[in-house]
């Protein structure tokens, strides 16, 4: 065997070496937990630009969903992407977000969820025809709080008439 034949058959050796595959693993990883870290961050970013949020709501980790349907700046037709998802924590988050639709928001209001109901019950962004409905949903807590929420609106409407 030649000096270079032996160089050659070293590097080879070195190339499949068992540490230089865990290490390659190690950076794969590595590369993987920033990935995801980014995307959090551009999930939870007010000035992430819809298109992106849109993008990222392709992602199947359902906390990074949950905080793209919180995000101020996630379009209509990303929510109701989301209003649709599995996971009822998602659907739920999109409940509170002001750029979500009447018609998502009606969607979320008749969910078999009541943990979704109730977050629509509560939400700040929906219209009162829709709490009137939800005043008389089958379960009680979602019954109190759209009543909770219809009172609440109506002593700020008057508050402003006032004013």
């Amino acid at each position: 065997m030649s000096k270079s034949e032996a160089i050659v058959t070293q590097t080879e050796v070195r190339k499949n070496s068992p540490e230089r595959t865990v290490r390659k693993s190690e950076n794969m990883k590595a590369m993987e937990r920033e990935a995801a870290r980014i995307r959090w961050l551009l999930a939870i970013n007010p000035n992430t630009p819809p298109p992106v949020l849109d993008q990222l709501a392709n992602d199947e980790a359902t906390v990074l969903l949950e905080r793209i349907a919180e995000n101020p700046k996630t379009h209509h037709y990303t929510l109701a992407r989301l209003a649709n998802h599995a996971d009822q924590q998602v659907r739920a988050a999109v409940a509170e977000n002001a750029n979500s639709s009447i018609k998502t928001i009606w969607r979320l209001a008749r969910d078999t969820s009541v943990d979704v109901r109730l977050r629509v019950a509560e939400s700040y962004y929906v219209p009162v025809t829709v709490l009137r409905v939800l005043a008389t949903d089958e379960n009680p807590y979602v019954q109190q709080r759209a009543q909770k929420t219809i009172t609440r609106i109506v002593e700020e409407v008057n508050t402003l008439r006032r004013a």
